[in-house]
């Protein structure tokens, strides 16, 4: 799900923009992953549809995109009890998190990683 998002990142920003992994700790709340670009983004009409099948962005970088790629990330992501969240404001930066619940690890299962 991650190289899913970076890939398109990178092919929605122009070259040599940076694009930026940041990770926080919620506290009691799990933790966060973001990957932000400073791209095209995502018109806020767009939003709401971007984790459909077969969404795609309209614009002249996209033409070769399926529109799956989102699609298959939040698939992952709920599989996993991961919450994907976006904020997009075009040509300016566009943010995916990623919130990993809180998890409780009991001693015995980092024990079985061992033998």
């Amino acid at each position: 799900m991650f190289l899913i998002v970076l890939d398109n990142a990178i092919k929605f920003s122009e070259p040599g923009q940076e694009v930026w992994l940041k990770s926080a700790d919620h506290g009691g709340n799990g933790l966060a992953v973001t990957i932000i670009d400073h791209g095209v983004g995502i018109a806020p009409d767009q939003l709401p549809s971007i984790f459909d099948r077969f969404s795609k962005l309209s614009s002249a970088s996209n033409k070769k995109g399926s529109g799956l790629g989102l699609a298959i990330a939040k698939e992952i992501a709920d599989r996993h009890g991961v919450r994907i969240s976006v904020t997009s404001e075009p040509n300016v930066e566009t943010a995916f998190e990623f919130t990993f619940p809180k998890m409780k690890i009991d001693s015995a299962d980092l024990n079985s990683i061992d033998e």
